[in-house]
């Protein structure tokens, strides 16, 4: 299973970052899994939203199984960040496309706006950061005030550090609740699952 993380300059680390890594104990421990950070197109670095800069794995190509879609900025309404990827919209055909191709999109904190700005989301169960869980709904969404939310193709989660529980959750749905278990003792994590 192929995971792309969208990043892009003005991204919150936690929320690429922390999946990412979850991602990849659930590959080091034998799971059919591989993440990687990919950029829209080829860059040397990003700088997330705390300055962080790093490298990304490689630039977006179709094909993934899973398309997590990060946020940061989005309330600050910042060039940068969630919500200016989201006003230049240079995402949002990628994203229409990987759910016309049958990926799973998840989203992470306010990376859910951007697939709500890209018509993905529509009247499906969904939920984000809370500071914009009104806007979520604005857009027609079934807004749904927990911490991770799975519908299917389409999981989404609330701020931050949910990150770390939508990725947990996708590890237990697709291979087993054993090892995301394991993993999340390993991080000491104390785990959140979607409510039923």
């Amino acid at each position: 299973m192929r995971i792309d993380i969208a990043v892009f300059d003005g991204v919150d680390e936690m929320d690429a970052i922390g999946p990412f890594e979850v991602f990849r104990n659930a590959e080091q421990a034998g799971a059919d899994v591989h993440a990687q950070l990919v950029s829209l197109t080829a860059v040397p670095q990003v700088i997330g939203s705390h300055g962080l800069h790093f490298t990304p794995h490689a630039a977006y190509s179709p094909g993934a199984d899973v398309l997590l879609s990060p946020g940061g900025g989005w309330n600050d309404r910042n060039d940068v960040g969630a919500w200016g990827e989201a006003q230049r919209g240079d995402w949002l055909e990628h994203i229409r496309a990987a759910k016309d191709a049958g990926a799973t999109l998840t989203g992470v904190c306010t990376g859910v706006m951007v697939l709500a700005t890209a018509g993905v989301i529509g009247s499906r169960r969904a939920t984000t950061h809370h500071g914009a869980w009104d806007e979520l709904a604005a857009t027609g969404a079934d807004l749904v005030r927990e911490r991770v939310v799975d519908d299917g193709d389409l999981i989404t989660c609330g701020g931050v550090t949910s990150g770390l529980d939508l990725a947990l959750w996708l590890i237990e749905r697709e291979f087993s609740a054993a090892l995301a278990d394991d993993i999340a003792t390993e991080m000491e994590w104390p785990r959140t699952r979607p409510a039923s």
